[in-house]
Order: C-alpha cells, then sequence, then structure tokens
C-alpha cells in the first residue's frame, strides 16, 4: 500500500469522497446512498459492525447517519489517499465537526475518518467506512457510540427520576383518594344514616299517635321530618356532585346568567330553614347584573355557601348575599354574623379540602363536604374561594365570576 501520488487520480478521489461527506453533513440521505458502490457491506463508527448482506450494511448506514440532529458543518484538516490496488484505495482524514442544536452548538475535533473507496462505473464510490471521536469525556480512539451511550446512560437516569417523581405524586394522590373515599363512607354510614333515623323515627311517632297529637304537635313533628329532609336531601346531592366530579362526569358548559334570579331560586327553598331560627336573609343584587357562569355548578356554589350560612348563625342572625361588579369581574359573597370559623379550618380548606363533621348553631349535620365543592367548582371558573372569619364574629365567603367569556 502506497500513497497515491497522481495528482489528477488523488483530485478525483478527494471530490468523490467530498461529494460522500457533504451528502453526510447536510443531511442527503439519497445523495448518500448514491455515493455507495455496490456491494458496500461494512460500516463502522469506532468499531466495525460485520453486516450479512448490502442492505443490512446500509441499514446500519442509515441508523448512523439519522442520530445527527442537524446539518453537519465540517472542517477539512488533513487528508491521505494510499492505493491497496489500481481501482481500490484506502483515504484517511481528519476533521473538525459542529453541530448546531437549538441551544447550543458543538465542536467535536479530531473527527478520524477510514474510507475504502474503489472504481464503479467510471466513478470512485465508498465501499467501507470507519470513523470515531476522541472528546473529552473519552479517551482518544473511542467510538462515538460509547460516548452515545454515556449520554443515553443519563438521559435514562434523568427519566427514570422524572418517572419516580411522577410515581410518588400518583401514589400520593391515591392516598388522598383513600382517605376521601373512607371519609365518604364514614359519611355514608354515619352523617347520612342519623337523618333517616331521625325522619323514620319521627314519622313512626307520627304515624303511630295520628289521633292522640294536636295540631301544634303534629306541626312540631312534620316541622323536624321537613328539617331532616332537607338536611339529608343536601348531603346526598353533595355526595353525588362530589362523585361526578371525581370521575369526570361534571360538564362545564358557561353561558351569561342574570345573577339575581338564581340567587332568589335558592333562597326561596331556604326561607323555611331560616325561619325556624329567625334568620334574616337579605339579598344586595341589581336585577340587572349578569355573570359568565354555568347555572348547575353556580347553584351548587350558592346554594352550599347560604345553606352554611344559616347554618352556622345562631337565632335572630343575618345572612346577607350580595354582588357587585368589580375590576376583574362580578364579586360575590355571602356574609354572616354567626359563629365563625378557627384559622387552621380557614387553612385546610383553601390549601386543598377537608371533610369535617361539625354541628351547626341548631345541631345541624355538616360534613365539610360542600365547602370542597365550592372551592372546586369556583376554580373551574377560574376564581378562587376566598374566606375570612373570626371564632364568634361570623364568616365571609366570596369568589370573583367573569362578566363575559374569555
Amino acid at each position: 500500500m502506497r500513497p497515491i501520488t497522481d495528482p489528477i487520480k488523488k483530485q478525483e478521489i478527494l471530490d468523490a469522497y467530498l461529494v460522500y461527506y457533504k451528502a453526510y453533513s447536510e443531511r442527503n440521505w439519497g445523495e448518500m446512498l448514491s455515493s455507495l458502490a455496490s456491494g458496500f457491506t461494512m460500516f463502522g463508527t469506532g468499531v466495525d459492525e460485520a453486516c450479512e448482506d448490502e442492505q443490512q450494511a446500509k441499514d446500519k448506514l442509515r441508523r448512523e447517519f439519522f442520530q445527527a440532529p442537524s446539518p453537519v458543518e465540517y472542517d477539512v484538516k488533513c487528508i491521505n489517499i494510499y492505493e491497496i490496488c489500481k481501482d481500490v484505495v484506502l483515504l484517511m482524514a481528519i476533521k473538525d465537526l459542529y453541530v448546531t442544536s437549538q441551544e447550543n452548538e458543538f465542536c467535536f475535533r479530531g473527527n478520524r475518518s477510514s474510507i475504502i473507496m474503489k472504481m464503479e462505473g467510471g466513478n470512485w464510490k465508498v465501499a467501507h467506512g470507519h470513523w470515531s471521536q476522541p472528546d473529552k469525556d473519552i479517551a482518544e480512539g473511542e467510538s462515538v457510540p460509547y460516548r452515545l451511550l454515556i449520554e443515553r446512560s443519563r438521559e435514562l437516569e434523568k427519566l427514570v427520576s422524572e418517572r419516580t417523581k411522577k410515581v410518588e405524586e400518583q401514589k400520593k394522590e391515591l392516598q388522598n383518594l383513600n382517605s376521601t373515599k373512607d371519609k365518604l363512607f364514614s359519611i355514608i354510614a354515619h352523617d347520612l344514616r342519623n337523618p333517616f333515623n331521625s325522619i323514620l323515627g319521627f314519622s313512626e311517632m307520627l304515624y303511630r299517635n295520628l289521633e292522640n297529637y294536636n295540631k301544634e304537635k303534629m306541626r312540631e313533628m312534620l316541622d323536624a321530618i321537613y328539617t331532616q329532609s332537607n338536611v339529608t336531601y343536601e348531603l346526598l346531592e353533595n355526595l353525588l356532585n362530589w362523585a361526578r366530579s371525581q370521575t369526570d362526569m361534571i360538564s362545564f358548559s358557561p353561558r351569561e346568567v342574570k345573577l339575581k334570579p338564581v340567587v332568589n331560586e335558592i333562597t326561596f327553598h331556604m326561607e323555611v330553614m331560616a325561619g325556624n331560627k329567625d334568620i334574616e336573609l337579605n339579598l344586595d343584587i341589581d336585577p340587572d347584573l349578569k355573570v359568565y357562569a354555568d347555572r348547575n355548578l353556580l347553584q351548587i356554589i350558592l346554594r352550599n355557601l347560604i345553606h352554611n350560612a344559616i347554618k352556622f348563625t345562631p337565632e335572630g342572625g343575618i345572612v346577607l348575599v350580595s354582588a357587585g361588579a368589580g375590576s376583574d369581574g362580578v364579586d360575590v359573597s355571602v356574609k354572616d354574623n354567626g359563629s365563625g370559623i378557627e384559622k387552621e379550618v380557614i387553612r385546610k380548606i383553601q390549601d386543598g379540602f377537608t371533610m369535617e363533621t361539625v354541628a351547626g348553631t341548631a345541631n345541624e349535620v355538616g360534613t365539610g363536604l360542600g365547602l370542597m365543592l365550592c372551592r372546586e367548582f369556583v376554580e373551574k371558573h377560574g376564581g378562587s374561594l376566598d374566606i375570612e372569619s373570626e371564632p364568634g364574629n361570623g364568616s365571609r365567603f366570596s369568589f370573583t365570576l367573569p362578566h363575559m367569556a374569555g
């Protein structure tokens, strides 16, 4: 094997090689294929890879070709060409490669290529290729695949770390759901069953003593049945709504809604409850005030907030439902002069959710489930549920609804 001294032959081989490498650097796969000799059987990057046939060799070359993320620029430092026989030569080159990603530019210096080329159909073509890439992280002569393996290993470690974090988050979410499920079973077993026991008990007493009770006593019994039925119905509604929200079965279809008719409808059904405690239920809402909201979810929010205000306000108290146009939308609030809420309970409501069984001022049953729904459905409207309260000084629940779509 001796160096080629014929300048014309040397230039022809060099030009053919540069056509091949230009196609590689510009990511031109079609031009690459046209530069390969028939019977192309091996291709390697640092370590040669034996192939059973030409197609397998081209498949391996294609794999290496598409590893580069973008066009590659190159600076040829040195090229030597040696003649193996008349129509077969060995070309050895040293180049600096420049690869640019979206964020960085990488320079791989000292890329070494060994190319066997042969004459075919009057043109020099590549029959075999071998190249290696010294880099700052590896010893000279080690293969690019080795370096890529190290990089892939780091990527996999990062991926495993991210997936582990995600699994931990899912585990925590599952634990929260299991805790919620246990609490719901407790509500069903205790808080939902007790009102039914009261209804059944009062109903039985009324049934068995119908002829012995006067009208006043019967009215008292019926009032107790009615109150317990309302409480039970509200709790059942909240349970069903919560279950639907957890399974994404609640649709969200906001549209322009007049606010006062929605509030009027809710307060109409709560007049008996408020009247039993001699609570003054006041509204301060412009009849023409409109909000952009899902009517069904808005009803659930307001019904729970107003019901809570009545429940935790003592006899002779006041509940005020007000709304007005603000800078960011329509500000809605429900204010009472009732028993108030401890700061720790407020924090639990605002940070996540809490379901605590708390009795009202007339021993009405409560679970905290309604406030959890309020918080969730207010957030669906793009707002947040704000709570101002002090034990013994009443509470004010407020949130903001958009004026219009968007």
